[in-house]
């Protein structure tokens, strides 16, 4: 999604600032949104409180307010899926040099059926 919504915006994007907290996203306010992001995440709320500011200097109470929407629905989406089960889909063999990963992980097929 964030890739399609770079895409479409004509932005340049390094997704390997979703697995590297060293890469630079190349977005406006992307490092101060994978603060917030990292923060929900680990739900450590002392760095929640920390990445808020910053990112509201980067994009505005409307665009902070839109990332944590965001944020919400997809921590929301992953946990319903990790609950019932399900992994990650096929397509994300397509993205995952991208992110600076190897997947699917040596010497299995994660979308084999058990």
């Amino acid at each position: 999604m964030l890739r399609a919504s770079a895409e479409a915006l004509h932005h340049r994007i390094d997704l390997r600032a979703v697995s590297d907290s060293v890469a630079d996203p190349l977005l406006p306010g992307g490092r101060e949104l994978r603060c917030l992001v990292d923060a929900v995440v680990l739900r450590d709320g002392e760095e929640r409180e920390e990445a808020i500011g910053p990112l509201l200097e980067a994009v505005g109470v409307e665009g902070a307010v839109r990332a944590a929407a965001v944020i919400g629905n997809f921590e929301m989406m992953n946990r319903l899926l990790d609950g019932i089960g399900v992994g990650p889909f096929e397509g994300m063999t397509d993205i995952a040099p991208d992110l600076g990963i190897s997947w699917p992980p040596e010497g299995s097929d994660p979308f084999e059926s058990e």
